[in-house]
């Protein structure tokens, strides 16, 4: 135990390096935190930590914390108000997946029943998606209020209530007495409802009191997340269930949004800690554990395919939103990781089990940076070639314009300058709002907009086609309003490039982020470009000028 600074020290210096080259290579930072431990780890690293005792302190200390954290951010709030269409997929896709999964893992050889449960373990470990991956990789393309988005994170806070009853029920997995499996159900119940009671009037009054001390806030929650996980563990849960009712119970109060802030900082040194340890039990990899692992990266696919799609085309969500959905939702949880983790402790799982779905899981973090990044060009080019084949092309609400439909403006990407320009017309010029077309795809703005008479078309603006789609070769006026810090996957300077291409004689307005790019951009065809934060400069400028030449 007195080398466990040292250990710590290693692990987060390690996992500093790594993350800054995996950073570089675009790749996702759970890997590189997995690569980090099994570099410094003595399985199959150059054994720089290789006391056992400090690799389950920082294990268990990351693991308790991680899921107090994750115990702040589920809104339930969201679920009790979710619609139709997350409430089916949320209730029947995790069931629907254990059921797929147990079958299928029957099927490949893996036990089921005389006490050995790998197969339903490794079907529940693929029927849960990561939550950190999949918020992360859709807000950074400003997709987490689209639509699809929001789908997506519906079912993962279904994915996240789930995963907490599996905790409260998992060290009654080998011996599935209803009477334990009451007991369980029940200690959690009561867990929940003391730790709900001493929040709303012990805990808000000391939060009223020390919200003007980050230090404080950060001390208090880290002992209540302590407390909760003592309790849980002499009642006979585990410590990790404790810290996640900690989160969960004070998740819903005003000053849960407060403690959030103050504590989420330590939540990425806590990943780091738990990843890290996890890495450092990887084993040597055999062919045979990375074909089976593939083999488990494919069935993750193609059972959220299965699943997902069906349920969410059946209520009514349209078959782009179902499609982007559940390739949204293709990877394997960090949830999997704790309950796996859990299930070595208990006696349930091999180790072999354990590094097979870390392999799994990090093989499939890799594909979901890939795949969400380019959601809408895969489902657009899996459509082409349905359309190829003869088999229908899927036609959605705003895929389609009338060919008579010939905008004088057309607006590529709807943000913050584009709705201004829209609510100044409203007040102003309300009969201009039928000449303009948006392009964009956020299909809750496009309804939105078509309520306030304009048209709009579901699309990528970087795409070509779509552009010829929308017929912008006719417009007077095509706005660029989104700065390129804010767009993914492509810039002003490749937009102006391709509507200049399909529509020469059109006045192209791009937008700039700095004062170099604007000669940039008009030499390749813009007709004109603002750079916004000089404009709110010159605003204010002439304000204060205005007022002090008055006094």
């Amino acid at each position: 135990m007195h080398h466990l600074l040292q250990d710590i020290g290693i692990a987060i210096f390690t996992a500093t390096l790594v993350g800054i080259i995996f950073h570089f290579i675009k790749q996702p930072i759970i890997l590189a935190y997995l690569v980090a431990g099994m570099l410094i780890g003595p399985a199959i690293g150059f054994k720089l930590v290789t006391d056992p005792d400090s690799i389950e302190v920082i294990s268990e200390i990351g693991l308790i914390l991680l899921l107090f954290i994750i115990g702040l951010e589920i809104n339930l709030q969201k679920i009790i108000s979710a619609g139709k269409a997350m409430l089916i997929a949320g209730v029947g896709q995790f069931m629907l997946s254990v059921l797929l999964g147990t079958g299928f893992f029957i099927l490949l050889g893996y036990s089921f029943g005389g006490g050995s449960l790998d197969a339903v373990y490794l079907a529940i470990f693929c029927a849960l998606s990561s939550t950190a991956i999949v918020v992360k990789l859709l807000y950074d393309k400003f997709e987490l209020d689209t639509f699809p988005g929001r789908i997506s994170l519906g079912i993962l806070i279904f994915q996240d209530i789930w995963a907490i009853l599996i905790l409260a029920f998992q060290p009654n997995f080998t011996n599935p007495k209803l009477i334990l499996v009451g007991l369980a159900l029940v200690k959690s119940a009561g867990l929940m409802i003391m730790g709900y009671l001493l929040s709303k009037y012990l805990l808000r009054f000391i939060y009223e009191k020390i919200a003007k001390s980050p230090e404080m806030v950060v001390a208090v929650s880290i002992a209540w997340c302590a407390f909760m996980a003592g309790v849980a563990s002499y009642i006979g849960l585990s410590k990790e269930m404790g810290g996640l009712i900690a989160g969960v119970v004070i998740s819903s109060f005003p000053f849960s949004i407060h403690i959030t802030a103050k504590v989420l900082p330590l939540r990425d040194f806590f990943l780091t800690l738990f990843f890290l340890s996890l890495g450092m039990k990887i084993p040597a990899p055999e062919s045979a554990m990375i074909i089976h692992a593939l083999i488990i990266v494919l069935f993750v696919i193609v059972s959220r395919f299965l699943i997902v799609y069906p349920l969410l085309a059946l209520s009514g969500s349209g078959r782009r939103v179902s499609f982007i959905s559940s390739l949204n939702l293709a990877q394997i949880s960090e949830f999997s990781l704790v309950i796996a983790a859990l299930g070595v402790t208990y006696g349930h799982l091999k180790e072999e089990i354990m590094s097979l779905i870390i392999y799994s899981m990090a093989i499939t973090s890799v594909l979901s940076s890939y795949l969400i990044k380019s959601n809408h060009q895969i489902y657009s080019a899996i459509n082409n070639l349905l359309g190829k084949l003869g088999l229908g092309v899927v036609k959605e609400d705003f895929a389609q314009i009338d060919d008579s439909h010939h905008p004088d403006v057309v607006i590529l990407g709807y943000h913050r300058a584009a709705a201004a320009l829209v609510a100044k017309l409203e007040r102003t010029k309300p009969e201009l709002l039928k000449k303009i077309l948006v392009v964009d795809f956020n299909i809750e703005v496009l309804t939105e907009l078509r309520q306030k008479g304009i048209k709009g078309i579901f699309g990528d603006i970087s795409s070509p086609d779509t552009l010829e789609h929308s017929h912008i070769i006719g417009a007077k006026f095509i706005f660029l309003t989104i700065p390129d810090m804010l767009l993914k996957g492509t810039s002003n300077a490749h937009l102006v490039k391709i509507c200049r291409t399909i529509s020469p004689n059109s006045s192209i307005v791009a937008t700039a982020d700095s004062t170099k790019q604007i000669e940039l951009l008009k030499a390749i065809g813009a007709t004109e470009v603002i750079l916004p934060y000089s404009m709110i400069g010159s605003y204010l400028s002439d304000f204060l000028l205005k007022h002090l030449s008055k006094t």
